[in-house]
């Protein structure tokens, strides 16, 4: 689906603790059930294309009930560097809420790359967030091999010192030197305590560790590589990291449509791979259903 493509959205002002917040509401009208999605770093509002592919194909199911939902919070666009996991979570947990009041009863949140660290987050008791009925992690890549992979894991470690440096001096809020940061970075803001912070689909993570996180999970889970994910080291077999994952989470948790979707880099731009993903979704939440 090009995202060039115009589009027709329903505009949700909702009390959130970033100020104006509004979500986007995309595919059939009146549905009981919502999907929400969350992007990943400098994204907002529809910026990521496959949402509306979805959007499209849940029209064409409307027996599911489900309508797509973007939103933004403060992270959004080119805020990131400036905000944390936790801020996320604030704002997801006032939509669902918000969503909640308008009698939705079903929610399944959608993480994209960071996003997936958002719903690892949401998770979290420390945060005694609103339930959910499922999560979906799409690209859920290590920010620190993205990273490295960009300016290599030696500048990276250096990287990582000056943060440190600067938090451990009180400064955790200055502004990270656009030499300490790879490319893909140096249009944006970055704080040093956001620099590196985020870090639960790190491959050299031990199993007690990561167990942590993978228990947290109590509702229906899908888990979606993208096959030829740009931000993926080569030395990482994305299938091999998802059974893993599978077997540190609860019984009956991880769904067995999780896999690897061929042939998509990061975003799932490519036609073939984004009707895949779509058609993954949809399997997923009538699993559900």
């Amino acid at each position: 689906m090009s995202p060039l493509n115009t589009f027709t959205t329903t505009v949700h002002p909702f009390p959130s603790p970033t100020s104006r917040a509004c979500a986007y509401e995309i595919g059939p009208q009146n549905a009981k059930n919502a999907l929400v999605f969350i992007g990943g770093l400098g994204d907002g509002p529809h910026t990521v294309a496959y949402p509306r592919a979805i959007a499209k194909q849940l029209e064409e199911n409307p027996d599911l009930g489900y309508s797509v939902f973007e939103f933004r919070l403060k992270s959004s666009f080119s805020a990131f560097g400036f905000a944390r996991l936790v801020d996320d979570v604030a704002d997801t947990s006032a939509l669902v809420k918000y969503l909640r009041s308008l009698g939705k009863e079903r929610i399944v949140l959608m993480g994209h790359s960071t996003g997936c660290q958002d719903c690892m987050e949401y998770v979290s008791p420390v945060h005694a967030a609103p339930p959910v009925e499922g999560i979906i992690l799409q690209a859920p890549v290590c920010d620190v091999d993205a990273m490295a992979l960009d300016m290599g894991y030696g500048p990276l470690g250096e990287s990582t010192k000056f943060a440190k440096q600067l938090i451990d001096a009180g400064k955790s809020g200055d502004r990270m030197p656009v030499s300490q940061l790879p490319a893909f970075m140096r249009n944006f803001p970055i704080s040093a305590w956001r620099c590196g912070e985020d870090n639960y689909f790190s491959p050299d993570l031990p199993d007690e560790v990561a167990a942590s996180y993978w228990t947290r999970m109590e509702r229906p889970l899908l888990v979606l590589h993208s096959g030829a994910d740009e931000y993926v080291p080569e030395s990482v077999n994305t299938q091999e990291l998802i059974n893993r994952w599978r077997g540190l989470c609860k019984p009956g948790v991880f769904s067995e449509l999780s896999g690897v979707i061929p042939g998509a880099g990061h975003r799932v731009e490519q036609p073939e791979a984004e009707t895949w993903l779509s058609d993954t979704v949809i399997k997923f939440l009538r699993s559900i259903n």
